[in-house]
Order: structure tokens, then sequence, then C-alpha cells
């Protein structure tokens, strides 16, 4: 569980993106601990610059050795087999910020993330045509009965009742269209859904 936590913190910080600096903050600056929070953040070494363009009016250079050194030392943390499955799973991006010695491990797990994160994907794209498919089934439901109930009432003229018939025959139709093409949905459904559970079953060891 600590683990895990700590991969979901580490993914999240990925996403938070980083303020500018003032000149408090540019003086008083610990540039070793800034390239290991960068590090193991999944940051690019190369972020030295926004502090470099921002620490610049406040007349401050940024400790490039101690950022680099940082860097490394966080780095060390993410760029894991384990944490590159946590990132590729999450739809996350990677910043090529991981040392040669680490990348290739870190790289085969966000691949293997990578493909579940896909895997999951197509699982939400069948769920969402089914539902949007459910959704027009149901309008013509109750566009159905709605046009029906008018075509019984008072003051309609020929020609009127003539065309709610034609664009209840219309509904009908398309009604009969959309719940025919449900079952198909359905099975892709199924389908996705059987895929992702095989990817989890292949990729249990990251549990």
């Amino acid at each position: 569980m600590l683990k895990q936590a700590a991969l979901l913190c580490i993914t999240l910080a990925m996403l938070t993106a980083c303020a500018s600096m003032d000149k408090s903050e540019c003086l008083t600056a610990d540039w070793r601990t800034i390239g290991f929070e960068d590090g193991a953040k999944g940051k690019n070494e190369t972020a030295i610059s926004e502090y470099r363009q921002d620490c610049a009016d406040h007349g401050v250079t940024p400790d490039l050795t101690a950022y680099r050194r940082g860097h490394r030392e966080g780095a060390e943390q993410y760029c894991t087999h384990r944490n590159g499955f946590a990132v590729g799973r999450s739809g996350g991006s990677y910043q090529s910020s991981c040392p040669s010695a680490l990348e290739a491990d870190f790289l085969s797990g966000f691949r293997d993330g990578q493909q579940l994160y896909q895997l999951q994907r197509a699982v939400n794209a069948a769920r969402s045509a089914f539902d949007k498919q459910q959704r027009l089934l149901t309008q013509l439901e109750q566009d159905i009965v709605v046009k029906t109930e008018l075509l019984v009432e008072d003051g309609l003229t020929r020609d009127e009742r003539i065309a709610l018939l034609n664009e209840i025959e219309d509904a009908k139709h398309l009604l009969i269209e959309t719940a025919d093409y449900m079952p198909e949905l359905e099975q892709n459904i199924n389908r996705a859904e059987q895929a992702l559970a095989r990817g989890e079953k292949n990729f249990a060891k990251y549990q």
C-alpha cells in the first residue's frame, strides 16, 4: 500500500504545473533539493532553464552542479521498472529524464503500463458508444410517445396529422435500427473487457 501511495504521489506530481520562482525563492533556493524534486517527478534536467530565466531577473544564477546532483538522486527513485508501469498505466508521458543506466528498465515498465492504459481506453470507448446508443434509443421512444399523443389532439389539420404520422414512422424505423445495433455494442464491451482482464492478468506482477 505504501509503495502504491508513493507511486500515486509521484504520478500526480507530474501533472502539477510548476510555478515561477520569485526573488525570495531564488535567493534562498536549495538547488540540490529542487533538482531532487524534479528528478523524482520525472522532469527532465533541462527544467533548470526555467529557473534560470525566473532568477535572472533577480540577479541569481542557479547552482547547476548541485541541481544535477539532486536530480540524479531523485531520478533514481523515479526511474524504476515499477514506477515506469505506474506512469504508463495512468496515461502519463515520459520526458526522457532517466539516466541511461536506468532508462531501459523504466521504459520496459512504462510500455507495459501503456498497453494496459490503451486496453482501458478501449473499454471506456466501447461503454461510451453503448451509452450513447442507449440514450438515442430512449429519446426515440419518448419522441414516439409524445408525437402519438399529439396525433390524437383536436385542432390539427389533415396535413399536420400526416406529417406527424410520417415522423412517427421514421422514428420507429430508426428505433428498430438502433435496437438492432445494441447487441453488437454489447459484444464490443465484452471483448474489450476480456482483453483488459487478460492484460491485467499478464501484468499482475506490478500489483
